[in-house]
């Protein structure tokens, strides 16, 4: 039986042991990185029985309506389970979420992908490093290669654990964050340096960053070590810099630092086609992580799209 908790009913070593066990496991889906990044206390869940299927359910309130939401910084999220979810099971779940939320908008995981329940996806991509650098080095975009070979004549430094995670935020913010596709807040910075501070107090952070001869840092980025799995996670770059070609030379060290050591560079996908561009150029693999949007019922469908929710 599902049952709907408030955030202070729910036991956070079972939470944990859950999360940990799944075919999904991640780090972003278990309890206290869950209050990080959301606000201590407001975040619910739903359970199967004695913890053996869970949901996060972030959750926000405009005006008097609560609705659940995906957080910033949180690459997938989802119903986590050690088994494969059937179609119906991922829909009963989504059921009860409709039950005490007018809206929620759900980011799935990519193994909740198959059951085509979703209304819409994210693109994201992936490398497999389990091959050596040369062999990877093939299959990049002759774009790519191009624009290594432009960035390596440069001379820039590669750093590893070097730089500071304000400063590769700053760099983030004082260049595309700008943009008026990037929503971010400064209560959203602020969220994203205290995690990736917890992350790398846990050993879970490897930080790259490329500075110029002249010691300028031009480009950084936070991986986060997530099991086999490593995500792009955050990255920053100085457009004043482009010439020297950062993020490329950033990502190519990346990639010949860890090839051949099987594990899987997650690109985090991205909305932006430049950005998509690039992950690609790289040789990533394409996959979907599906997105579910669910109402009340039809009144509130028809309130939320009246007011543009």
């Amino acid at each position: 039986m599902i049952r709907y908790l408030k955030h202070s009913e729910i036991d956070p070593e079972k939470w944990n042991q859950t999360v940990r066990n799944s075919l999904f496991s991640t780090v972003f889906a278990e309890y206290e990185m869950l209050d990080l990044l959301t606000g201590d206390g407001t975040w619910h869940a739903l359970v199967d029985d004695d913890y053996q299927v869970v949901m996060p359910l972030p959750t926000r309130k405009k005006g008097v309506l609560k609705y659940v939401y995906t957080p910033f910084f949180m690459p997938q999220m989802g119903i986590f389970s050690n088994y494969e979810l059937t179609g119906s099971e991922i829909d009963r779940f989504m059921n009860e979420v409709a039950k005490q939320y007018v809206l929620a908008d759900v980011l799935l995981n990519e193994m909740e992908t198959a059951q085509k329940i979703y209304d819409d996806y994210y693109v994201s991509y992936f490398l497999d490093l389990q091959n050596p650098y040369n062999e990877l080095c093939s299959n990049f975009h002759e774009n790519t290669k191009r624009n290594i070979k432009a960035g390596e004549k440069g001379q820039c430094q590669v750093t590893v654990g070097e730089e500071q995670i304000g400063d590769i935020i700053d760099l983030f913010r004082h260049n595309r964050g700008h943009e008026e596709a990037v929503h971010y807040q400064e209560q959203d910075y602020e969220i994203l340096e205290i995690v990736a501070n917890i992350l790398s107090n846990r050993g879970l952070l490897e930080i790259y960053g490329i500075r110029t001869p002249e010691g300028k840092l031009a480009a950084g980025a936070l991986f986060v070590k997530d099991g086999i799995r490593r995500w792009f996670w955050f990255s920053g770059r100085d457009n004043e810099q482009s010439r020297y070609k950062p993020m490329f030379l950033l990502l190519n060290n990346y990639i010949r630092d860890h090839a051949g050591t099987g594990i899987h560079l997650d690109f985090n996908g991205s909305k932006n086609p430049n950005v998509a561009r690039l992950y690609k150029g790289f040789g990533g693999i394409i996959y979907c992580i599906p997105f579910v949007r669910r109402y009340k019922n039809t009144f509130w469908r028809f309130v939320l799209k009246l007011i543009g929710k």
